[in-house]
């Protein structure tokens, strides 16, 4: 089962530019390896957000993790990302607070938004309908 992970848009540009995403930093430097609920693999789904708890979430961008191999970079630890659309996508009327859409890195696991997010995906990273 492939993961969904939102990530905040302070970087996106240089995400997107570098086909790359990034541990977030904490305050001493060091990335923040242990905020994240269980490590990013290959094949996982990644998106950038913006948003704040009990409003609408701006999907920017979503992209599929190429490989479970981060490497160093002058950004931190990155892995390898497939920025496969770009643009935004508004989701508002959740029935539950975004309780963790402040954070930088989460793991999404809200149904709705996670259906949103497969449905901005091209059809090829889609399942077969049957």
């Amino acid at each position: 089962m492939t993961a969904f992970f939102g990530i905040e848009e302070r970087d996106a540009q240089v995400f997107l530019d570098k086909n790359i995403i990034c541990y977030p930093h904490l305050p001493g430097g060091q990335s923040d390896l242990h905020g994240i609920v269980s490590a990013i693999k290959s094949e996982d789904l990644v998106f950038i957000k913006r948003c704040t708890p009990q409003s609408s979430l701006h999907i920017k961008a979503v992209g599929v993790v190429r490989s479970d191999y981060p490497t160093e970079s002058d950004l931190g630890v990155c892995l390898p990302v497939e920025w496969v659309w770009q643009g935004e996508k508004i989701l508002e009327n959740f029935d539950e607070v975004l309780s963790l859409c402040g954070n930088m890195l989460y793991e999404e696991h809200n149904i709705m938004v996670q259906r949103e997010i497969i449905d901005l995906l091209p059809e090829r990273y889609r399942l077969p309908q049957g």
